[in-house]
């Protein structure tokens, strides 16, 4: 786990951004909290207690701002829309319960890191990889767009991450088989980017320069 330096920082200052809007849409306020794990993998999961994991080979993806945002903004939905609690057994509740407290209120020792490391695969099944529905993810993309336009984020940069972890994806085994097609899941994001600039402006964000890249 990394305890400072760009990429922690770059994460803080997202989650301080979204968490307000997070929970101004949750049924109730999550404390949110986030860890960045050095990890060459292209990961980042929630929990559904609100702690956030960015694994460090997912940030040459998505660089250290919008894109980023994106991500961030996506897993909250998911734990805001309460889509794991609709996954998740009793047991695995447990389970993620005890890696949460390894993971977020560890001292760091050898036999720690251990636990973190052999968790690490909740990443792929329960974070941002995840085989939610369909459903779910077109929601959890929508829900993080929204976030990311209440916060003055530019919501253009959300396609354009999962585009690029599309194409990353037919190197890798599976990695978003689950998910919506990547046709499917593009002309959704793009769908919903009107109602985000809408968002986006009449939260009196400054204007966007032109297009995103």
């Amino acid at each position: 786990m990394i305890d400072q330096g760009p990429a922690v920082d770059a994460v803080g200052s997202i989650v301080a951004r979204l968490a307000p809007h997070a929970n101004a849409l949750a049924d109730h306020e999550y404390d949110w909290d986030f860890a960045v794990l050095d990890d060459p993998s292209p990961n980042a999961f929630a929990l559904p207690n609100g702690n956030l994991a960015i694994q460090t080979g997912l940030l040459p993806i998505t660089g250290m701002e919008d894109g980023l945002a994106a991500v961030i903004g996506h897993e909250l939905a998911h734990v805001i829309a309460r889509h794991p609690e609709e996954r998740l057994t009793q047991q695995e509740f447990a389970r993620l319960g005890q890696f949460a407290a390894s993971l977020f209120f560890s001292d760091g020792d050898p036999a720690t890191q251990a636990v973190i490391s052999g968790a690490l695969g909740l990443g792929t099944e329960y974070g941002i990889l995840r085989p939610f529905s369909r459903t779910h993810e077109n929601e959890a993309d929508r829900i993080g767009m929204i976030l990311m336009a209440q916060a003055c984020y530019d919501p253009r940069a959300a396609p354009q991450v999962w585009q690029r972890m599309a194409e990353l994806s037919q190197g890798l085994p599976e990695i978003l088989s689950t998910h919506p097609a990547n046709e499917t899941r593009m002309a959704q994001l793009s769908s919903h980017l009107a109602e985000a600039m809408t968002v986006r402006e009449q939260a009196g964000c400054p204007p966007l320069p032109g297009p995103s890249s």
